[in-house]
């Protein structure tokens, strides 16, 4: 293997450290994590490799590989906590401590994400070997990751820090202060401005034109600038190029389908630990956390008839690998062994609920309850009939629930429309935003701490 090979390797697994005078050595015995960037940036392969260690971030167990979406579920209503690990009872109890270690590596993930992307946006307009074209695609690429990742952050814990250069060592220009959340929704509306030129309209598993839109929209929801979100989502619903399947259970059985806007990929040797986390230990996992039990009420969230349930709860005559799933277990993930479950970060159905939303708030209604009962019909139930404007939110709000289950959302939302406190008896208002890792406001004296933590 060549020396160009194994940096790719390296970039490939997610591997691209932060140091920039890591040995050149590849014969030094010493086992190596990381690679000088001056000598990954040099050309298409190089640059290539560094965009997928982006993604490699991505996959961690610690982000899109389990921790970040399943915590917003734990945190509400749609998850009980039924393992042994106390930092997750501390999740699903909503008291978090400073040192939970779990808030601490979902945070180090995401910074870790950003970093990556920002060698990218810095060090690939440098390349001169590699035509303008791919430049910018790269580049665009990178844009994307570092507004979803800021974007993430900024769900959890509020007010974060805006990091927009590349970081190689630890010094002073570490010291970030956290940014205001508007100032956050900015550069991630600014990002994926510049990015949405440049990017691709097809990339499986990677950032596209629909992407970019996708998370526009999402934001918008969230900044409740109702007016662009129904815009953003409404550029994806006239693209034609997604439409929603027509069995609910497939959306988890078919990879990159047709109403999959991105994907996290995971094979055997880049595994995710969502079935090993959800599935007893029959079916090969762990049983750590479940949709029934104390603090979940999922299983009664459901309208009869609604086809999501059993395709996303065990009712006990589930078959996975010619043995019973026991009911009351989440089975929308289902690869324990070998972790090949994706995670799907943007569905056409948000894209749908996310318009039905917006157009509510704005008073078109008939509009929003059209783009809700596709939804529903699709999940074998009825039609709503005319709805006030206040009854069709809380509609797409239950709609939200049921469709989106276990795949990261309740929690954010609850906080976003205001009725975390009420309906998951929070007395303190400041357990609404996780608390600051206690490690990183020790090492960076610039950070502040979450009031009420």
């Amino acid at each position: 293997m060549t020396i160009r090979s194994k940096f790719v390797t390296l970039a490939m697994l997610g591997l691209l450290g932060l140091s920039a005078t890591s040995c050149s050595d590849f014969l030094e015995p010493t086992p190596q994590t990381s690679v000088d960037r001056n000598d990954v940036f040099t050309d298409l392969e190089g640059a290539r490799g560094a965009v997928i260690g982006i993604y490699g971030a991505l996959t961690s167990a610690n982000y899109y590989g389990l921790l970040y979406p399943v915590f917003s579920d734990l945190a509400a209503d749609n998850l009980a906590h039924t393992g042994t690990f106390p930092t997750y009872a501390q999740v699903d109890n909503q008291n978090i401590l400073t040192d939970n270690v779990n808030n601490q590596d979902i945070y180090y993930a995401i910074y870790r994400t950003i970093n990556r992307a920002n060698n990218v946006i810095a060090q690939v307009p440098g390349i001169t070997s590699i035509s303008e074209e791919q430049r910018n695609v790269f580049v665009a690429e990178a844009l994307f990751l570092r507004a979803n990742a800021h974007f993430d952050a900024t769900r959890y814990w509020g007010d974060v820090a805006i990091v927009l250069t590349p970081t190689s060592e630890a010094d002073a220009t570490l010291n970030v202060s956290r940014s205001p959340r508007a100032a956050v929704y900015e550069q991630v509306i600014a990002d994926l401005a510049a990015a949405e030129t440049s990017l691709p309209e097809v990339n499986v598993g990677r950032a596209t034109k629909s992407t970019a839109r996708a998370l526009r929209a999402r934001v918008e929801l969230y900044r409740e600038n109702w007016q662009a979100a129904a815009a953003a989502a409404d550029q994806i619903i006239a693209s034609n190029r997604f439409q929603l399947l027509s069995d609910y259970r497939s959306i988890f059985t078919t990879e990159n389908s047709a109403e999959s806007i991105w994907e996290i990929q995971f094979d055997a040797n880049t595994q995710s630990s969502f079935a090993f986390f959800f599935l007893p230990g029959a079916n090969g996992g762990r049983n750590e956390v479940r949709p029934t039990g104390s603090g979940s009420t999922l299983p009664t969230a459901y309208e009869t008839g609604d086809k999501r349930k059993d395709a996303s709860i065990s009712n006990g005559t589930f078959q996975l690998a010619n043995r019973a799933v026991v009911a009351g277990v989440g089975v929308k993930y289902t690869d324990p062994g070998t972790g090949t479950d994706n995670f799907r970060v943007f569905r056409y159905a948000e894209i749908l609920l996310i318009s039905a939303e917006a157009k509510a708030q704005l008073g078109n209604l008939p509009a929003s309850l059209l783009l809700l009962n596709q939804v529903r019909q699709r999940a074998g139930l009825a039609p709503k009939a005319t709805l006030t404007k206040a009854a069709l939110l809380d509609a797409i709000a239950q709609e939200r629930r049921v469709e989106l289950a276990m795949e990261g959302h309740r929690w954010f939302d609850l906080v976003r429309i205001g009725r975390a406190q009420t309906l998951l008896s929070i007395v303190d208002p400041n357990r609404l935003l996780f608390p600051i890792p206690f490690r990183e406001t020790v090492n960076n004296p610039n950070i502040t701490q979450n009031p009420g933590y």
